[in-house]
């Protein structure tokens, strides 16, 4: 199954409310190589990844790069980049894995 959105995540700024348009996600597989990259839109999602992927049963890990994206607005932040890998058990269903976060905190958890 190749797909762009077999994997999706989107972005909130808890210290504002808002969706975090802007912040780079790079998407890496199991094999540790990088899959796909995508910038989250105006909403704070990511609707369409950089290449088409195939989903396969392993490890997979989300890097968001929120300290650039705090550092263009002129914000401190204790990240840098906040990984968040998860486990791909059945490649035909859809993962969503949101995060929340501001420049001090995170969380994060399975979407539908």
């Amino acid at each position: 199954m190749t797909s762009k959105a077999s994997i999706s995540t989107h972005v909130l700024n808890l210290g504002t409310g808002r969706p975090a348009a802007g912040v780079t996600v790079v998407l890496y597989g199991p094999d540790g190589g990088v899959l796909s990259q995508a910038t989250t839109n105006p909403d704070g999602r990511v609707d369409e990844w950089s290449t088409d992927f195939e989903l396969v049963s392993g490890e997979y890990q989300l890097v968001f790069e929120v300290g650039d994206w705090f550092k263009a607005r002129g914000e401190d932040s204790f990240y840098t980049r906040i990984p968040i890998a998860f486990r791909i058990e059945r490649p035909d269903e859809h993962y969503h894995v949101p995060l929340l976060m501001n420049a001090f905190g995170y969380s994060t958890y399975r979407g539908s």
